[in-house]
């Protein structure tokens, strides 16, 4: 008799999930929400299938519960399934990035280098109005070499030929 009655409410559930999907695509294409969905089909499968309101009412917080679950696996898998993309791309593009590189010619590496190398010189200037410590500092723009003894110094413009910036000149100790 048990397997009677769980054949009976696995018909019965199997039922309502068609039921759910064709009221959620709806016959005009309006998809309706999963609530309501599960609602029209908890009732049409107690009519078809001769249930309690318990047992329809167990079925429908079922496929619920079943797709609740779906959904949140499918999101997981989404996150994870974009986080491979854009791990892929990014190897990608530094795959072509590297073989465009290899491609160029010796000159335009040489002068992308030196580019690189201007930044990173120009990012260490000094300007006129900046405090700097004691030491030498060289006007970029004719070679004028000041010379500050005391820890705290303000850049004046080069009194050679009015330049506003500088580079710190090493020690060949240091």
């Amino acid at each position: 008799m048990a397997s009677h009655f769980q054949g009976r409410l696995r018909e019965a559930y199997n039922a309502m999930s068609a039921r759910v999907l064709d009221v959620m695509q709806g016959e005009h294409g309006v998809r309706q929400s999963l609530e309501h969905a599960l609602m029209q089909a908890r009732e049409w499968v107690m009519t078809a299938s001769e249930l309690t309101h318990e047992e329809a009412d167990d079925l429908a917080a079922t496929l619920r519960r079943e797709v609740d679950e779906l959904s949140q696996t499918l999101a997981a898998a989404e996150d994870e399934f974009e986080d491979w993309v854009e791990t892929d791309l990014l190897v990608a593009e530094n795959q072509a990035l590297e073989r465009v590189l290899l491609a160029a010619d010796p000159t335009t590496r040489d002068l992308m280098r030196l580019k690189e190398m201007w930044a990173a010189q120009m990012a260490q200037l000094l300007h006129a109005g900046d405090t700097v410590g004691a030491g030498a500092y060289e006007c970029v723009d004719c070679g004028e070499v000041l010379h500050f003894d005391a820890e705290e110094n303000v850049l004046p413009a080069c009194p050679t030929c009015g330049g506003t910036c500088y580079r710190r000149l090493r020690s060949a100790v240091m």
